[in-house]
């Protein structure tokens, strides 16, 4: 992954999936600074990281803090890194070069070229006419061109590549060797996908990954993942998957939410096809059948690796090709159940399903592999075995082979005839072995270390030594030459033949090989359906009304990871309407009167007590907006969800010790993102602003905060807040209205009750109003905090509860204070009034120093000095 930022913080990335063996730019972003790079970073999880050496100093220090570290220290989160850092040259980053790294990659067109021009000599790539340009033509529709830092970045990527292919060894995994070759260029654009932060993606534990169980895995740099998804909305879905290309695409899905209405209709529909009853044995058989499917990207990378020709052995495995069979029998399977079920035909996926999978050519595959693949043999041998008639020259070469071999025992019995009869029985056997041929095995002489017999005194000559194993020595004499002359070596070519048997084979299934990537791709769509469908039925969720008005109007929503962590969830509902646009004339699809939808407000400001449900709340609502963005069903009795262009939060404050910014700076931090990028589009949460800080400046920031959204007119945005400044509404600086909301979150106070835990009763209700305190003493005492705590703060809050001076109220003591002042007074006394006798005079006539100690903190009859 190659970054780039300049000074005015505009952001270009660019990034190679090694998998799929493609080449991803990311338009560029404006203004995006570090918190695009941070998003960017939760988003494709690199395992390398390239930056420029005039790369600003805060990308540096932000990048670094993740980065392994080669000499053993801990990055930010305890461990040695998540991505290997590396800074190179500034003009790799350049955008010319870029584009003619760019123009080197080969690629298939898009769509034939209308015209060709021919030029004698190459032109450089501005050339109109010349092949790089011609190029460049092909590219400009898939790559936006004017991202010219992500151009950059591309050809960083570009260069890392080539330089990986030539001066390092393949990247072996456990799913085979990588090669860095670019098969696909393509631009990810932010264009109908919402924007949706890395602070919101982890607020809204959307994304939360926790560490492998196993420390030394965590602690080493190898490629297996160092941490996993842990209780998340992408953890909880992905779970839910049957096939490996289904998780991928459902994680690619919830990371990049859609806003074209077209798209997440048409998921919904989807989804509300695989839940009907009538299809529900379907879609539970296509699930069955979707686990037994392995990611072909990979099977097919192993096929077109082919064979070890230096050893001569088939290294492709025995359970590639099964993998592959069992692909072509799943997909026809798969797409005869597509076409069983109810009411599917006019939605577009399962109709590309129905009408681009050729299930004869996957057949066809499925029928070359079985008549070339002998598997039980395979599977007992432990090697790649080819079936008899898979190729009439192998079967002779096998049939020679298997004479030559019954031949074997003759061999050694002619041998130990020409031999004498003392050592004839040290003429162990003979064999045949590739590169080496004949030979005849001779017990050794541990002594000499040659065989007790190699042809000595024997008219022919004494026999070449062609090596030892074990107990035995092995030899070739004049028979075993002729027989290497008359058979040749017969397994080294059987071994040959073996190879081109399967290089023929693989060639075979390449020629399929896009129809198999693109049924794969298909696949993983219609698993992703499933899993959200499967979501839908277990936990309850239905279906959102998407629509283009600028509103959320939700009943009875719930929080998709909080209900399954508590006995009974309460669910409350949320009317929120952004504005309208100065110029913009919707098409109110939701069938609500003008009368409904005006009375929503724009701002809810949420008060109520500590641990009432105000963060679960405020997720909850931003996590049912999210959800339906994706395609998903929601959880919730029913929802209509207006377009949201971007999801902004200040919830959580993430802080690291290698961090040297303050809470409340970070929270500062978040605040000025969302002011800069909320449109009037956007959902806003903001949970206790301004608590860093003073009360008062907390609340001045918070007041103004509030103020410069609303402030914004038909321009401003939907935002959730909550808030313990009571002192802003008393005061009257901010007051309900059309555009502004109050809630609170029920409880129940049990003034007479002695347990705290009973004293007050959580509801978690939404309630229109203002709540009148936040009970932060009632929830101190229910959380183990010591008495003599809780009665100093009631007793300050009383005062404070009648304007009376706290500078007052602090500087009055009671009885027994005053009475150890004044003893406290008195001791000091004494003790400036004791005569401390000289150095210089006997002793005989001193007093001890602790005795005359004792005497002021004890008074008695005080000893006194000689005088």
């Amino acid at each position: 992954m190659a970054l780039d930022v300049d000074k005015d913080g505009r952001v270009g990335c660019a990034y190679y999936v090694a998998m799929d063996e493609e080449l991803v730019l990311e338009e560029e972003i404006p203004m995006g600074g570090i918190e695009a790079v941070d998003t960017l970073l939760l988003l494709v999880q690199p395992t390398s990281v390239i930056i420029p050496n005039r790369a600003p100093g805060d990308l540096i220090e932000f990048l670094e803090r993740d980065a392994y570290r080669f000499d053993g220290s801990e990055g930010s989160d305890g461990e040695q890194g998540s991505y290997i850092l590396r800074h190179v040259v500034s003009a790799q980053f350049d955008y010319d070069a870029g584009k003619e790294a760019l123009t080197k990659v080969d690629v298939e067109p898009a769509k034939p070229d209308p015209v060709q021009v021919q030029s004698l000599e190459e032109e450089p790539v501005q050339s109109i006419g010349s092949s790089s340009h011609n190029k460049l033509m092909r590219l400009a529709e898939r790559i936006n061109f004017e991202s010219c830092l992500s151009v950059g970045c591309a050809g960083a990527v570009l260069n890392d590549l080539e330089r990986r292919r030539t001066a390092e060894q393949p990247s072996t995994g456990e799913d085979g060797d990588f090669t860095f070759s670019v098969r696909s260029v393509k631009m990810e654009s932010a264009e109908d996908t919402m924007i949706i932060s890395a602070d919101s993606l982890i607020s809204l534990q959307i994304l939360q990954s926790e560490l492998h169980p196993n420390p030394q895995t965590r602690s080493s740099n190898s490629s297996e993942p160092k941490a996993k998804e842990a209780l998340s909305v992408t953890g909880l879905l992905q779970a839910l998957a049957s096939s490996a290309q289904g998780k991928r695409r459902l994680r690619q899905m919830l990371l990049r939410p859609s806003t074209d209405l077209a798209v997440i209709r048409e998921r919904h529909m989807s989804i509300e096809i695989l839940l009907r009853t009538e299809n529900s044995e379907i879609a539970k058989n296509m699930r069955k059948q979707l686990r037994k499917l392995k990611n072909p990207k990979t099977l097919l990378r192993h096929v077109r690796r082919g064979v070890d020709r230096v050893r001569g052995q088939l290294s492709l495995r025995v359970g590639d090709w099964k993998a592959l069979l069992r692909f072509a029998m799943v997909s026809a399977q798969l797409k005869h159940a597509t076409h069983a079920l109810k009411g599917a035909s006019h939605i577009p996926l399962f109709s590309k399903i129905c009408s681009e999978i050729n299930v004869k050519r996957f057949l066809h595959v499925g029928d070359i592999i079985i008549r070339t693949i002998d598997f039980q043999l395979s599977k007992d041998s432990g090697r790649t075995e080819i079936l008899p008639g898979a190729s009439e020259y192998l079967d002779g070469l096998r049939e020679e082979f298997a004479h030559v071999r019954r031949l074997l025992a003759e061999l050694r019995e002619s041998v130990a005839r020409e031999v004498p009869e003392e050592v004839a029985e040290h003429i162990r056997h003979c064999t045949v072995m590739p590169q080496l041929g004949f030979l005849v095995a001779v017990t050794i002489d541990v002594e000499t270390g040659e065989g007790i017999y190699h042809g000595q005194h024997h008219p022919e000559g004494e026999w070449t030594m062609c090596f030892v194993s074990g107990d035995m020595v092995y030899y070739k004499n004049q028979l075993m030459l002729d027989l290497d002359v008359q058979y040749g070596d017969l397994p080294s070519r059987i071994a040959d033949e073996e190879i081109e048997v399967i290089m023929a084979l693989a060639a075979a299934v390449l020629e399929h090989e896009e129809a198999i990537l693109s049924a794969s791709e298909l696949f993983g769509e219609l698993d992703s359906m499933l899993a959200l469908a499967l979501a839908a039925e277990k936990y309850n969720w239905t279906a959102p009304t998407m629509t283009a008005s600028n509103v959320i109007d939700i009943v009875d929503g719930r929080h998709p990871l909080q209900e399954l962590l508590v006995p009974s969830f309460i669910p409350n509902d949320c009317a929120l309407a952004g504005g309208c646009g100065a110029s913009d004339l919707e098409d109110d699809r939701l069938g609500m009167s003008n009368g409904r939808k005006a009375s929503f407000p724009s701002m809810l400001i949420l008060t109520g007590p500590n641990s009432s449900g105000k963060s679960v709340y405020m997720r909850q609502v931003a996590l049912i907006v999210y959800l339906a963005h994706t395609g998903s069903y929601v959880p919730a009795a029913r929802a209509t969800i207006g377009v949201t262009d971007r999801i902004l939060t200040r919830i959580a404050t993430r802080e690291t010790v290698v961090n040297d910014e303050s809470a409340f700076l970070v929270d500062l931090k978040q605040a000025a993102f969302a002011m800069n990028f909320a449109t009037r589009r956007s959902l806003l949460l903001i949970d206790e602003f301004g608590k860093g800080t003073t009360a008062d400046s907390g609340s001045a920031l918070f007041t103004a905060y509030l103020t410069y959204f609303l402030g914004l007119g038909t321009e401003r945005p939907k935002v959730l807040a909550g808030t313990h400044f009571h002192e802003v509404f008393e005061n009257g600086l901010l007051m309900p209205g059309e555009d502004v909301a109050f809630g609170h979150m029920d409880v129940r106070l049990d003034p007479e009750a002695e347990d705290p835990d009973e004293a007050v009763t959580f509801l978690f209700r939404l309630l229109p109003g203002r709540g009148s305190s936040s009970l932060g003493v009632l929830c101190a005492a229910s959380n183990d905090v010591p008495s003599d705590v809780i009665n100093r703060a009631r007793a300050i809050v009383a005062l404070l509860d009648n304007n009376e001076s706290l500078l007052e109220a602090c500087s009055d003591m009671t009885q027994e204070d005053k009475r150890r002042l004044e003893e406290a007074e008195l001791v000091a006394r004494r003790f400036l009034a004791l005569e401390i006798p000289s150095r210089g005079r006997e002793q005989g006539g001193s007093v001890p120093i602790r005795d005359m100690l004792r005497s002021v903190l004890a008074p008695g009859e005080a000893p006194t000095s000689g005088a």
